[in-house]
């Protein structure tokens, strides 16, 4: 029957298409489940699953009426390792007819199924992954809307398996961001962003080492009041220059004054995009300092007689100047034919130093030292020597010239001497030795190495001629050759092409060399190659310039979840404290009490989760008000009692009466931890008890530590699951989002909340017995006398002030209507932006409450408006916002369109009467 051989290397594409999927291990829990059961419904039989087709397994998942036994069978006895190959639904509608599966012991374990039907899951690619697979007992067939909704449920597997690797892969691309964001910030460089002007918009913590100030003290201001005065002109002008000739991206080097005075040279590289700059910075300053004083030794080299001695290809001396023998003591029939370190040398010189000398010379490679010598009277001299492997037409060493300088008395001259040290290291660095016109007289291996080109196809020709592109900044490259021509240093980063036509960054550093005439004699650059950190540069700006977005997005999102939330919340909560100003029944005050204190609790848990990045970054300050704690324990526990009676529970309150009446603390993140740790111990608990014990550890004068408790006997956490259950959308096992739903969150929130508060949670369980979660806090207390009750404005204050309500929603103008108007005061509303203008210029009012978000003209343009109107009576109604947002922008909006203040909905009638006695005051 079955006749679909597959090939091992199409198995094995298979299997890794499978494997893609991530679904063969616990990834996936139940995103299947309703589509399983969906199809069991839809053919009315009592078993359905999904099967994967492992290797050598079958894996099932998201299976109805399956023993879990099954979960896993092997694979040589599964018929959807057949079937998954075909392009149609496969059906058997009796198996006990079909002589393949009849007393054929491989398919004995299930003898007893008489219908069996399989819809080949199939990816994208083609690739088949499995099937889903009906059972039934009993011998039957699929019509054809049956056959035609087992295909669209097969289709919708595989979109929900594709859905789940997309969601993967954007985890991994937003890991892979935050990761640049993380390098960009942690550099130990400068790294900024300017606007048009040179104002600093964002810099990482670097500019805090480099130049002492704090990353809040720059932002804002110009870069060019941090510039060296000297070099703001020509930096400016270079910029400019640039710009008018359509240059995106510069190198430029500028000083920088430090916080405590201290001037250091900045190397910048700075790219143009979308009227910002994207800059980053080294620090050059020694760099600078070398070069400066390379400069002044060629000057110097050009006025003193320094010695000079030539030796062959074996290191031995074959000449040697007058100033040589005026400075050691030896002459040329001392010296030649022997090598200059055996004679020059002592019991206190480096002989390591002589040894490596000798060794970079057999390289082919050219050398500076500083040796301790001795004269030829024996007396030690300091000196420094530089070395010049001259090669022939074969590559061979012939012969080398070094200039040897007496630094006795110059000790200074070590900086100077560790530049051309340098020049003939071990490193990777590329050395090219020029004329005065620039033109290539000796390279080392270590350029050859890394542009492909030996010094016999580079002799004479100028090496950006040889290694210029089109995308290459030829003007950059003409400039470095004018200040070379000047006899100036400089340092370029150039992009290149090397021999085998790789491209390459290139940082080259020259610094030119002037004779004892001042005329410049040659030039010798140093090259770098910087691709790789050029293309991290381009990377944390492309992932700076994303993140941003992301970041843009998400406050977005946050905003339009913070309006949509608050506006049916606003409702709730102002008919609550209507309800309770309207004279309720006595057997209605505490439901309303209930129901107001659950609204107001469930607003401040939604700020914080509308904005849980305050959380995460550290962002989230704790409140140090007054409150009693008594009275929040036994809200809580009456609002939960409901809940807690639904699944048979007993929740018990135990308060410790030596707690103090009045503390200092968060009200808000202390009930968000109880609400979460008491949710939690009723979801886990049916037909058993919840203990709530708040005790007192100790009393003091100025504060108290007391221990909260919550024990339930519910089902209790494992030893191995408890050291992780805090973690983010992490929950005890695998069936526990199945079974009793949640998000992995509550105790993730509740131990950050606890560490503001420097307390740990702690929690004991043993597995079908229960649970206890326990903390303690250390609370500040507070006398009576310290409490002072609020200035209770009169209503009569306000009596005959005429009020304007815009606002397009008309839950909230009744709300708003019902509060004012008992406070004496005179409403007229506004539906949109265009109507509040026109009875604002045709009435006269006290005070205007603005919303923001509406049709037309929003309450921002509205407010513009009216304040550009002349006359002082537009100038100085006093607008006050209402808004639903938390947009962390909208404060500098507010003053912008010239808002007096914001009330933040759902709002309070105490927060509304403080706006009123503020603004309404005779």
């Amino acid at each position: 029957m079955f006749t679909n051989p597959i090939s091992p290397e199409d198995e094995e594409q298979r299997l890794k298409a499978l494997y893609s999927y991530d679904i063969l291990g616990d990834g996936l829990a139940n995103e299947l489940d309703n589509l399983v059961k969906l199809a069991a419904q839809i053919a009315n039989v009592p078993m359905a699953y999904v099967a994967f087709v492992d290797r050598d397994d079958i894996i099932l998942r998201s299976a109805t009426g399956i023993s879990p036994e099954y979960k896993k069978i092997p694979r040589d006895i599964a018929i959807c390792q057949h079937t998954m190959m075909y392009d149609h639904i496969f059906v058997v509608p009796d198996m006990h007819l079909e002589p393949e599966f009849v007393n054929n012991p491989k398919y004995a374990h299930v003898d007893n199924i008489r219908f069996y039907a399989s819809a080949p899951l199939k990816d994208a690619e083609g690739f088949a992954l499995g099937c889903l697979c009906l059972l039934d007992y009993e011998a039957r067939n699929l019509n054809e809307n049956q056959f035609e909704a087992l295909q669209t449920l097969a289709v919708q597997v595989v979109a929900q398996l594709a859905l789940k690797r997309k969601n993967l892969q954007l985890e991994a691309q937003t890991k892979r961001f935050d990761e640049f964001v993380d390098i960009f910030t942690a550099s130990p460089e400068i790294h900024c962003i300017l606007d048009r002007n040179g104002a600093i918009l964002f810099i990482n913590d670097a500019v805090t080492s480099m130049l002492g100030y704090t990353v809040e003290e720059v932002i804002g201001h110009s870069m060019w009041s941090y510039c060296y005065r000297e070099d703001i002109d020509k930096t400016a002008y270079a910029i400019e220059k640039g710009l008018k000739n359509k240059n995106k991206h510069f190198n430029i080097d500028f000083r920088l004054v430090s916080k405590t005075g201290q001037v250091k040279w900045i190397g910048w590289g700075m790219v143009s995009k979308d009227n910002r700059w994207y800059s980053y910075g080294r620090d050059i300053t020694e760099r600078k300092k070398v070069e400066s004083e390379l400069t002044k030794l060629s000057f110097v080299a050009s006025k003193v007689n320094n010695g000079v001695v030539i030796n062959d290809a074996n290191n031995n001396v074959t000449w040697v100047n007058d100033a040589f023998e005026k400075i050691t003591g030896f002459s040329l029939e001392d010296l030649k034919g022997k090598p200059l370190g055996d004679l020059i040398s002592g019991p206190e010189t480096d002989w390591s130093l002589i040894e490596n000398a000798r060794a970079l010379t057999q390289k082919k490679q050219s050398f500076t030292v500083d040796i301790l010598a001795y004269r030829k009277d024996k007396q030690p001299i300091w000196l420094s020597i530089y070395n010049t492997v001259v090669l022939d037409d074969e590559g061979k060493v012939e012969t080398e010239v070094e200039i040897i300088i007496d630094i006795t008395e110059k000790k200074k001259a070590e900086e100077e001497l560790q530049i051309l040290s340098l020049v003939a290291s071990k490193t990777n660095t590329g050395v090219t030795i020029s004329n005065e016109n620039g033109e290539i007289t000796w390279v080392n291996e270590a350029l050859e190495q890394l542009i492909g080109y030996s010094l016999q196809e580079l002799s004479g020709k100028m090496l950006g001629d040889v290694l210029s592109t089109a995308d290459t900044d030829k003007e950059l490259i003409s400039q470095a050759r004018k200040k070379a021509a000047n006899k100036q240093a400089y340092t370029i980063e150039v992009l290149a092409l090397k021999k085998d036509g790789t491209p390459i960054w290139l940082s080259v550093a020259n610094t030119p060399i002037i004779n004892a005439m001042g005329q410049l004699e040659r030039q010798v650059e140093l090259i770098y190659d910087i691709t790789q950190r050029k293309q991290v540069e381009k990377e944390m700006v492309e992932a700076r310039e994303q993140a941003l977005q992301l970041s843009e997005a998400k406050e977005m999102f946050l905003s339009v979840m913070s309006h949509e939330i608050r506006t049916p919340l606003n409702a709730v909560i102002g008919m609550t404290h209507l309800l309770l100003d309207n004279h309720p029944k006595p057997s209605q005050i505490d439901d309303l009490n209930i129901l107001k204190f659950s609204g107001e609790n469930l607003l401040n848990i939604i700020n914080d989760i509308l904005d849980f990045t305050k959380i995460e970054t550290g962002n989230l300050q704790l409140e140090s008000i007054p409150f009693d704690l008594h009275t929040l324990c036994v809200d809580i526990t009456n609002s939960l009692q409901v809940s807690a009676g639904k699944k048979g529970n007993l929740l018990t309150l135990t308060y410790d009466d030596r707690v103090p009446e009045s503390l200092l603390g968060d009200k808000t993140r202390l009930y968000q931890v109880i609400i979460n740790l008491l949710g939690n111990a009723i979801k886990f608990t049916d037909k058993g008890r919840i203990d709530f014990k708040v005790k007192l550890k100790y009393n003091d004068t100025d504060s108290c530590l007391i221990c909260f408790e919550i024990k339930d006997t519910g089902i209790g956490i494992a030893k191995d699951k408890q050291s992780y259950i805090f973690e983010t959308f992490t929950q005890a096992g695998a069936d526990i989002s199945r079974k009793y739903g949640g998000t992995g969150l509550g105790l993730a929130i509740t131990k950050r909340l606890l560490k503001l508060h420097n307390s740990e949670i702690k929690v004991e369980s043993t597995e079908g017995k229960g649970t206890l979660f326990s903390f303690v806090i250390d609370f500040k207390k507070i006398s009576d006398t310290a409490v002072t009750a609020a200035a209770v404005t009169k209503p009569s204050a306000f009596t005959g002030k005429k009020i304007l309500v815009v606002d397009d929603n008309e839950v909230n103008i009744l709300i708003a209507k019902r509060f004012l108007s008992k406070w004496g005061l005179i409403i007229d509303f506004a539906t949109n932006g265009e109507e509040a203008i026109n009875k604002i210029v045709n009435n006269v009012y006290d005070l205007v409450f603005m919303d923001i978000r509406m049709p037309g003209i929003d309450g921002f343009d509205t407010t513009r408006i009216i304040r550009e109107i002349s006359g002082d009576y537009y100038k100085k109604l006093p607008i006050i916002a209402l808004t639903a947002s938390t947009l962390h922008n909208e404060n500098m909006k507010f003053k912008e369109s010239g808002m007096n203040g914001h009330i933040l909905k759902p709002f309070n009638p105490e927060e509304i009467k403080e706006v009123l006695a503020i603004y309404l005051k005779k």
